[in-house]
């Protein structure tokens, strides 16, 4: 597959590399709007966040990404047992424990794995449950095109096993843009009209809300 590598800076590429070369994979794997960017194309990207599936990360591994980026000279933003986050220059990285498992395949990208459409946009649907930003709205409306949202929502089964009434609490979210609608506009490369994508979702609340009454 050719990635888009024009949707990242030469800094965010030189890490990605630095983490491929590292005993951090196949630990951690590439996932939000940056890996979705490599495969689509649709808009820059600002950040790294890798994700493990286990649902900590912990202190020896927080060893492993402070030696495997230490020519990046890194601050520690953020340290906790089940994340790390830090600063790179201007550029923000972070480790993530996601604990759930990713339900196909990935690809590669400079030897870091990067996650399928299918698991970001599950992963996209879980953070639209909690905080409904922009680029989350978004994202998750392009990979819409490929893969179904109703298509989607049957799979999260499979990478959310634990987690009761997942759709139930989507549908509550879908058509949630108050947050969003005071966030700037993604920086896309490709045509793409916030309203188009706020009404995208308002029908798919709809339809997934009469199916819940049904």
């Amino acid at each position: 597959m050719d990635l888009h590598w024009e949707t990242i800076t030469p800094l965010m590429r030189q890490v990605l590399a630095a983490v491929g070369r590292s005993e951090l994979c196949p630990d951690f794997y590439l996932a939000g709007g940056t890996a979705l960017a490599l495969q689509l194309g649709h808009r820059r990207s600002v950040d790294l966040d890798f994700f493990s599936e286990h649902d900590e990360v912990r202190p020896e591994m927080h060893q492993r990404a402070l030696r495997a980026l230490s020519s990046f000279a890194p601050q520690v933003v953020e340290q906790a047992w089940g994340n790390l986050v830090l600063l790179l220059g201007d550029l923000r990285a972070g480790f993530f424990g996601y604990g759930y498992p990713l339900i196909a395949p990935t690809i590669e990208a400079e030897g870091v794995p990067l996650a399928s459409l299918a698991d970001i946009g599950l992963m996209k649907l879980d953070a639209i449950a909690t905080r409904a930003s922009r680029k989350d709205f978004c994202d998750l409306y392009l990979i819409a095109q490929s893969i179904p949202l109703r298509a989607l929502l049957d799979m999260a089964p499979a990478k959310y096993p634990t987690v009761r009434d997942f759709e139930a609490m989507i549908v509550r979210q879908l058509a949630y843009f108050e947050r969003a609608d005071l966030e700037p506009p993604l920086d896309a490369l490709l045509p793409l009209d916030w309203a188009e994508v706020k009404g995208f979702f308002r029908t798919w609340a709809r339809l997934l809300g009469q199916s819940w009454l049904a």
